[in-house]
């Protein structure tokens, strides 16, 4: 009896270290975006009408895009999903995983080259350039967000639904809108609120074509006013409508249920389209890969070939490879200290998803604000001196896992999903601690789908322009940066390196992961 009573006590004194790292990554995820709501409100006679302006000009522009480039996105990503999920026609094997190409170039790389292919010297005879430039980059280049997330719904509907329809005389477009696309709503929903908060966040593309929204209003109120109090109060108003977005997102998404009609999964049936609508199928997925892929980057490479300067471009190069890989590092991480605690249902995980949440929905410039007013309190209360290289490299990772920890614990949290909650508990009365388990036991499970993990954060930091643009140390460039900075400029000549080098290295991880998706569906191959 004394043994036991002294392993309960031992038991009850234990630190549990998975706790300690999610309460750890919810501080480091919440309090940037927290500083940034609690500054905006403090007094600050400075800007408040210039700020004003701002804020209603680039609540206006944001609106007008997100209806235009988004509603584009939301049309072809969802068409396009439709075709290859459920229809038969040429290409359409091929088609599945071209489709995603568009994702692996950020925004502002596709503003760049259509840009300098259709203006003075290039060869299209159609300017694309002002608030319809921006719509169509945006459109043709996130549409895969949808798509991506519609094919995944298509794919997990029952067949016995689709099939039931089809004894009963429903051709192909019907089938569509009256059963197929009910269905596959969360999926659709899903993938469009990535699509329209990659609008609102983004500030690359928007500010080279001269559009005033909020992303470009924070950098407009701090460098063109001098106002840092202007541009947190924009980054909050930014910040608000981001949470509200993602909770309304949330609550119609988790209403949302629908149950197969059948025990068996089956392969889904596919109609087989007739020669006019196959061809339209066919040139219609031609076209969005030309668009939101091949056309952009053939151009970039032609004046990569042309214009490149390898000596301008390798630091860039060294400095993205270095950053990606230590912010991977420390992001995934807090992802799987995070998705760990969430998986044993506490309220530390529970509290750490919402913050991980809350961090990927603000856009890049808004935690990054939120991470330099932080660090501007610390400097006031005699913490820290100024802010040198040291404290803005870490400042910047601190963005990045912040930004980006919401990204990492999908992945990971679906390889947790396997793990069966008996062998927790049986090492659990085993004598195992909550930091062996993970290190033992969710880990090597989770190994898999870590590298997917790591694959995808490498991918978004290599991408991320503005916290990059606001923190990074004085003459450190990244290939963001670098392009951003030619094209500025209007060398979009010297950008066209950089930038393909951040289309190319998206490549690969966008192609598996656009390949992995028919292993979801229950009895695939």
């Amino acid at each position: 009896m004394s043994v036991a009573t002294a392993h309960t006590r031992t038991r009850g004194v234990q630190i549990d270290g998975v706790a300690v790292a999610a309460a750890l990554a919810t501080f480091v995820c919440a309090a940037p975006a927290i500083a940034v709501i609690a500054l905006a409100f403090a007094p600050g006679a400075e800007g408040a009408t210039f700020a004003g302006d701002l804020l209603r000009d680039g609540a206006l522009g944001t609106l007008a895009l997100v209806l235009a480039g988004g509603g584009g996105a939301i049309v072809f990503g969802a068409t396009a999903a439709w075709f290859v999920s459920l229809c038969r026609f040429p290409g359409r094997g091929v088609f599945e995983w071209l489709l995603v190409i568009p994702l692996a170039a950020p925004s502002y790389v596709l503003a760049y080259s259509y840009a300098s292919f259709s203006w003075a010297g290039g060869w299209s005879p159609i300017e694309v350039r002002g608030f319809w430039g921006a719509a169509f980059v945006y459109a043709v280049g996130l549409y895969p967000y949808v798509y991506l997330s519609a094919r995944a719904a298509f794919a997990s509907q029952s067949a016995c639904a689709l099939e039931a329809a089809r004894s009963l005389g429903v051709g192909p477009l019907k089938l569509f809108w009256r059963v197929a696309l009910p269905l596959a709503r969360p999926g659709i929903v899903a993938g469009a609120a990535l699509a329209l908060m990659e609008i609102a966040a983004d500030y690359g593309a928007a500010q080279h074509f001269g559009l005033t929204t909020l992303s470009t209003a924070i950098f407009r109120a701090w460098y063109a006013h001098q106002s840092l109090h202007g541009a947190i109060q924009i980054s909050a108003a930014l910040l608000l409508a981001a949470l509200v977005f993602l909770m309304i997102e949330r609550r119609a998404r988790g209403r949302a249920a629908y149950g197969g009609g059948s025990s068996r999964w089956r392969p889904l049936p596919r109609y087989q389209l007739s020669a006019l609508p196959a061809a339209l199928a066919t040139i219609f997925c031609i076209a969005l890969i030309v668009f939101g892929a091949i056309l952009p980057l053939a151009w970039l490479a032609r004046l990569a070939w042309l214009h490149a300067n390898i000596g301008d471009v390798a630091p860039a190069l060294i400095n993205s490879l270095v950053l990606a890989a230590v912010g991977v590092v420390l992001t995934l991480a807090l992802a799987a200290a995070i998705a760990s605690a969430a998986r044993r249902s506490t309220n530390i995980g529970k509290a750490s998803l919402f913050a991980a949440g809350m961090g990927y929905a603000a856009p890049g410039a808004v935690i990054a604000m939120g991470a330099l007013a932080m660090f501007s309190l610390a400097r006031e209360w005699g913490w820290i001196g100024g802010l040198g290289s040291a404290l803005a490299l870490f400042a910047l990772f601190w963005t990045y896992a912040a930004r980006f920890a919401a990204a990492g614990v999908g992945p990971i949290d679906a390889g947790l999903a396997r793990l069966s909650k008996g062998l927790d508990a049986s090492a659990r009365t085993l004598g195992a601690g909550p930091w062996r388990r993970f290190a033992e036991i969710d880990l090597p499970i989770a190994m898999p789908s870590l590298a997917a993990a790591a694959l995808i954060l490498f991918v978004e930091i290599l991408k991320e322009l503005p916290a990059t643009l606001i923190l990074r140390p004085f003459n450190f460039d990244t290939l963001a940066v670098k392009a951003y900075s030619y094209a500025s400029d209007e060398r979009l000549l010297e950008a066209a390196a950089p930038a393909l080098l951040i289309f190319l290295a998206g490549l690969a991880p966008i192609v598996l992961l656009a390949r992995s998706i028919d292993r979801t569906r229950a009895g695939a191959r």
